[in-house]
């Protein structure tokens, strides 16, 4: 049963409360406490520790990369063709198009209009690059924002926790005091100031903590987050909490101009990006100190001037910061906010693939590196081939589960004892490539959400097209060489890398929105044309007919090449290889949740499937739940599988 608003409110209350940072030294999560597994619907492949380099890469060459692949193409680009693609649908599936409204609602459309439904090019690039990737053991780098391309975000995360005495957060936040029933902050109070010439900087204030009950016409601001803006002060409302019963006061400064504080660019686009892809996803009420309109805490144009006394600002909004060498480390809206790790989520890649950053990979080579050159392979749309079936027209479950500063899902966690490494320890490393787990095909047909209620706008309202449809695809290469369309085809022919033990394995891929509900399952089949332009111009016009000039030639003979170059390469680190394709297996193995012969508790799972409890296995743990509040670790896929066949 999907959760109504107001229990999804109560969870991230008591999440709130809780707070998202408690180090590897003072986790009180024992493991062995707990019957059930970690439940969440998706799972890592791990990096690898060699990345495979394109066949031009020479680390130590004079030559420009640029030229290297030039030379590379024009020699060894033998291959041009393409792949006929078919895609049919095992759930129902959405790719997302135009937001329209309608009587005040938002409907989010299939891509293409229901007459004429599509699956676009680039939606198939990215769920086969990302394959690709894992499979050709390419690097894993960070996100250019100039070129657009990138595996992660390379941010500082944050989190805040004020409730575990010994944790890092209290360290730097919180002092320490006897006889007191109310914590202190270590962060001083102040008014963030940004000028017109785009520069930013705080002065700072005096602030005073008061009692809700002194002041009982402000009772009623107690539990919503906001700012209350007085001739002299301003009042901060941080919002709802059980146990809350004061609120802040800041005395507006007599001097906007002396009691300055440097802020960095860095410090506000990483408030920028947490409060984007972690506060307002949790709390659509979160105060964004940097947002400038109806919704916005801040004072903008004229009433910034006067409030301030000066004609160069903009813009001014109250705010809590810490200071460090006269320079702002972080600020937040009340006394005890969200703070970033000390470190980035780059430093948490594994030493192998820092040292080979710059390695240029097969992926590069394939689909193209920056601006540096474009890829050799084209993804047209995929058109329906049958007159579509739509699902009914309705809201999804709310597709929201933890982000990153989950670390005890989203870092490996080496440690036997009951202790998380977080994203300050300087050993833990990134688990991998995020894939999400096939589910039943009855608990993906139950994707839309019965709690609904009219002019909620959690969400906007999807049409998926149901399962049973079968898309057209075609992917085009131009001079690849053996190796590299041998790699393309592998990711295509996942069985390629079957063992003995993969026999009872039925390969499937994740496309679309909804991949956390169960959207999104889809079956490939692939079929190889490859142009041979010799034989085409000189037998263009034979028997009165238009030729291709077509070879038939078995993926085999591509995929074989590609493997012996893979082993070669490799060499010691070939196992690492075998493992990371073994959890890729395992990911997007189909009969997982849908096989034929069900284990041991079947009947408590709610289809015949191989692993007991997969549906209670592939749900979100509320965030109330023990094991999300202890931090319990998450398997390995492998071992996942095995603890919930149990």
């Amino acid at each position: 049963m999907a959760k109504t608003q107001a229990q999804m409110r109560k969870e991230y209350e008591m999440r709130k409360q809780r707070g998202n940072g408690s180090t590897s030294k003072s986790n009180p999560g024992n493991q062995q406490n707990f019957t059930k597994p970690v439940a969440v619907p998706y799972n890592f492949v791990s990096l690898p520790k060699q990345v495979i380099p394109a066949e031009f890469w020479k680390s130590h060459s004079s030559k420009d990369v640029k030229d290297l692949y030039k030379q590379h193409v024009l020699t060894n680009g033998k291959n041009s063709g393409y792949i006929d693609i078919d895609i049919f649908t095992q759930t129902p599936l959405f790719i997302g198009g135009n937001v329209v409204e309608k009587n005040g609602e938002e409907y989010q459309e299939f891509f293409g209009g229901n007459d004429n439904p599509i699956i676009p090019g680039s939606s198939l690039k990215s769920m086969i690059k990302q394959v690709l990737k894992i499979v050709t053991a390419s690097g894993f780098k960070a996100y250019n924002s100039e070129s657009g391309v990138g595996d992660f975000e390379d941010r500082r995360l944050f989190y805040r926790e004020v409730g575990k005495s010994s944790s890092e957060y209290r360290r730097i936040m919180v002092k320490e005091t006897t006889g007191k029933k109310r914590s202190e902050t270590k962060a001083q109070a102040g008014f963030l100031i940004k000028t017109n010439n785009h520069k930013f900087y705080i002065i700072n204030a005096k602030f005073d903590v008061l009692e809700y009950k002194e002041f009982p016409d402000l009772k009623s601001k107690k539990d919503r987050a906001g700012v209350d803006w007085e001739t002299g002060y301003v009042n901060i409302h941080t919002g709802r909490m059980s146990s809350k019963q004061s609120f802040v006061r800041i005395f507006k400064p007599n001097n906007f101009s002396i009691n300055q504080v440097k802020i960095s660019d860095k410090v506000i686009e990483n408030y920028e990006y947490d409060y984007k892809y972690n506060r307002v996803v949790a709390n659509k009420n979160a105060i964004d100190l940097l947002e400038i309109g109806k919704k916005g805490v801040g004072k903008t144009g004229d009433v910034a001037q006067k409030f301030t006394g000066r004609s160069d600002v903009t813009y001014v909004v109250p705010c809590f910061y810490i200071a460090k060498n006269g320079e702002v480390q972080h600020l937040g809206h009340g006394r005890f906010y969200r703070i970033p790790y000390d470190k980035s989520i780059g430093d948490h890649l594994p030493t192998a693939l820092i040292e080979q950053k710059d390695v240029v990979d097969l992926t590069e080579s394939i689909l193209g590196r920056s601006r540096d050159w474009a890829g050799r392979v084209s993804f047209s749309e995929a058109h329906l081939c049958n007159e579509p079936k739509w699902c009914v027209c309705s809201k999804p479950q709310p597709l929201m589960g933890p982000k990153p500063t989950s670390y005890q899902f989203y870092l490996n966690q080496t440690s036997k004892a009951d202790t998380c490494e977080n994203w300050n320890n300087d050993k833990a490393t990134i688990r991998g490539y995020k894939l999400y787990w096939h589910q039943s095909t009855k608990k993906a047909n139950s994707w839309k959400n019965p709690s609904v209620k009219e002019g909620d706008t959690l969400s906007k309202y999807i049409q998926p097209i149901d399962s049973g449809m079968t898309f057209k695809s075609r992917i085009y290469f131009d001079n690849l060489s053996d190796i590299e369309l041998g790699a393309l085809l592998l990711t295509l022919n996942l069985d390629r890398l079957y063992t003995e033990d993969d026999k009872n394995k039925s390969i499937s891929y994740k496309l679309g929105k909804g991949k956390s509900i169960g959207l999104g399952s889809i079956e490939l089949n692939s079929s190889l044309h490859i142009l041979d332009r010799a034989k085409r111009y000189h037998t263009l016009f034979d028997n009165d007919m238009w030729q291709l000039g077509e070879s038939d030639i078995s993926k085999d003979t591509f995929i074989n090449t590609f493997l012996k170059y893979r082993d070669d390469i490799l060499w010691k680190n070939v196992s690492n290889y075998d493992e990371m394709s073994k959890e890729l297996l395992t990911m997007m193995n189909w009969n997982i949740a849908n096989g034929e012969e069900p284990v041991a508790h079947s009947d408590k799972a709610m289809t015949m499937m191989p692993v007991a409890h997969w549906d209670e296995a592939m749900t979100m743990m509320p965030v109330g739940d023990k094991r999300f509040k202890n931090r319990i670790k998450l398997d390995s896929p492998e071992s996942f599988i095995k603890k919930w066949s149990k």
